[in-house]
């Protein structure tokens, strides 16, 4: 039985929640459906009646929610309550804990989702809630960290987002300025290889690694070396692996020629093995390239002293 063909049921649970204000009308309704849903749906709509219930509490008893208009809404919009908390408080400009936990609250139901408004500037926050209604939930939550100053909590909470998808644009862009503004440098090329070794064609791991080194140790003949065998070891396992390529062609382009034999004996291993790809033979023409340039200062500068 598909979750889509009980909208309905969400719909009465949404109405149950406005009829009375006891949370334990939602456990009651999340029993009777047992009798008509299958196991992901239970636990689907037990998460979704425990959302419902919260703002019950006399924690949100001063905020009024903002729903979207009927022409704004779908069918049905299982999250509807969250976002128009959400809204309220953005609303208000209000910077506090709980407007801290709604935004984790409104990421974990639907991570890929992100629909509200963000700006640094507070003294513009209300103006451009009327000019964007659609922006990146993440933005507000870098707010709210940033005023509070508190990154507690915030790489285990980008690290539960990239458990449910390893290649969350958002979350990674999060992560990276999260580390950067906080200096949480430590065991992040650590977790930058897991991320690697769980999808190694997952380029946004590949470019955060990236990130790491140059903005720490940088790229000295030590650490280019090792990078460039953690990388060959990659593509030896998977040739038509183009994040790794591309990473390959970052880490050798600002060096010297002399650091490509050992790549260069690699690529040809590659192709003395048939393991040709589109990727393997533009990384050569990407090195022929960059040594044609090499040759060309050389000679420049040669024939300014002469």
């Amino acid at each position: 039985m598909k979750f889509q063909s009980n909208t309905g049921f969400i719909k009465s649970l949404t109405e149950l929640r406005d009829i009375t204000m006891c949370p334990n009308i939602c456990g009651i309704a999340c029993f009777v459906v047992l009798l008509i849903l299958s196991p992901i749906d239970i636990i689907f709509i037990c998460t979704m009646a425990e959302s419902l219930c919260v703002f019950n509490s006399s924690e949100f008893k001063d905020v009024q929610p903002i729903y979207l208009s009927e022409e704004e809404s779908g069918v049905i919009n299982i999250i509807e309550d969250v976002y128009a908390y959400f809204r309220a408080l953005f609303n208000k400009q209000e910077i506090s804990e709980r407007a801290l936990k709604l935004t984790e609250e409104a990421a974990n139901l639907n991570p890929a989702n992100y629909t509200v408004l963000s700006s640094k500037n507070t003294e513009r926050i209300e103006q451009r809630f009327e000019k964007r209604s659609r922006i990146l939930l993440s933005h507000h939550r870098r707010l709210l960290i940033e005023i509070l100053n508190d990154p507690t909590g915030e790489l285990e909470f980008t690290q539960s987002m990239l458990q449910e998808d390893y290649k969350n644009y958002h979350a990674w862009q999060h992560r990276q300025w999260l580390i950067s503004h906080f200096k949480l440098w430590d065991n992040e090329l650590v977790y930058s290889e897991e991320m690697i070794k769980k999808d190694a064609r997952n380029n946004s791991a590949w470019n955060y690694r990236y990130f790491v080194i140059n903005s720490t140790t940088g790229f000295d003949a030590q650490v280019t070396e090792r990078e460039i065998q953690m990388t060959l070891e990659n593509i030896k396992k998977l040739p038509h692996n183009e994040s790794a390529w591309n990473y390959l062609n970052g880490i050798v382009e600002d060096r010297g020629p002399s650091s490509f034999e050992n790549v260069v004996n690699f690529c040809e291993y590659l192709l003395s093995q048939k393991q040709t790809s589109p990727q393997l033979l533009a990384f050569l023409c990407a090195i022929c390239f960059l040594i044609w340039i090499r040759c060309v200062d050389i000679f420049g500068n040669s024939t300014n002293r002469m």
